[in-house]
């Protein structure tokens, strides 16, 4: 079972890793056409949000997904996953399809790329979407979007993007622009402290520091059935995923994690923790949940039954789905 599986692990990898090059038109992972909602759907693709020599041609555009024909709605940064180093705003029409739905339901979505290492280490993932975002206050009235009703999602390392763009305002601030811009953040599967050192984790196995498969296949569909045993040990590793991204320096870790930078008057934020996530981050969203609350921010936290590290963000495609639901209602509660 355990060689089955790694071979899909394989696939999807590599099918992820192609994303990260300009082979992003391929869309093997499509939603509901057309998709799950009253409006229409206007998409303008490739502009350019930073501007200069050191622009990058590719990682330095987005793409917009607006309710067509309507004015004055709110608009969604969506920052995508990858762990800071593969995958696109598109990834091969998973994170498209995502967009596609929230502009469906009358919620515009600007979909940023950004440098990845490691081409580039922290903070040049964050002072890129700080760009992104700095661009959609000032252009997306343009399109018919509020620039007065701008929220932040992210999955994955986009969770960590997102929640450190509206902690940490020295970001938004070199971009002429501060926290009070944002007007929520939602974050699912984020990283929200960056552990020092190394992580001895478990290939496989049922331990609390388990890497599995069912944490992130499939990426839409059900879980797969687990009918391993409860005391599988797994395969013992010593692994420092971090410091491609980060460095090893204490110091650095700990002021790129959002958590350091929790404050009073934070933007409400809201939390989907799925309920098959990979080590660490779901006790890191509790965590940072908490520590919203006691300095008397707004935050929200739910798990979400049914989903992994993948298939939270990449079934959120239809109102039916618990988390483009809560996705939705958060935007709308909040304008």
């Amino acid at each position: 079972m355990y060689a089955v599986q790694g071979r899909y692990l394989a696939v999807a990898l590599m099918l992820l890793a192609l994303s990260a090059c300009r082979s992003i038109e391929w869309r093997p992972w499509r939603g509901p056409e057309p998709p799950d909602g009253p409006c229409e759907i206007e998409r303008i693709r490739d502009i350019s949000y930073c501007a200069g020599a050191p622009a990058d041609r590719f990682r330095h555009r987005l793409d917009l997904y607006l309710p067509k024909g309507k004015k004055d709605f709110p608009v969604v940064v969506l920052v995508h996953g990858g762990a800071w180093l593969v995958c696109d705003n598109r990834t091969l029409g998973l994170y498209t399809s995502v967009a596609e739905f929230l502009a469906s339901q009358g919620i515009g979505v600007v979909a940023p790329n950004y440098r990845l290492s490691p081409d580039v280490k922290h903070p040049e993932h964050i002072q890129d979407v700080a760009r992104a975002f700095a661009w959609t206050k000032r252009h997306i009235a343009e399109h018919g979007g509020r620039p007065d009703q701008l929220f932040v999602v992210g999955h994955s390392a986009g969770g960590h993007l997102a929640a450190l763009l509206a902690t940490d305002e020295q970001y938004l601030k070199a971009e002429r622009c501060q926290g009070a811009d944002v007007r929520g953040v939602v974050c699912l599967c984020g990283v929200y402290r960056i552990p020092l050192g190394n992580l001895d984790v478990f290939l496989g196995g049922t331990a609390p520091m388990s890497l599995r498969f069912d944490q992130v296949m499939p990426m839409r569909g059900d879980l797969p059935g687990d009918p391993r045993p409860a005391d599988v040990p797994g395969i013992p590793r010593n692994i420092n995923p971090f410091a491609l991204v980060f460095g090893n320096d204490p110091e650095t870790r700990r002021n790129a994690s959002p958590i350091a930078h929790v404050r009073p008057g934070l933007p409400p934020f809201l939390f989907l923790n799925p309920e098959k996530d990979l080590p660490l981050l779901p006790g890191m969203a509790e965590e940072m949940h908490r520590r919203l609350l006691l300095h008397g921010c707004e935050s929200h936290l739910q798990k979400i039954d049914n989903r992994n590290h993948n298939s939270i963000m990449f079934r959120a495609i239809d109102r039916s789905d618990p988390a483009a639901r809560l996705i939705v209602e958060f935007v709308r509660g909040h304008l």
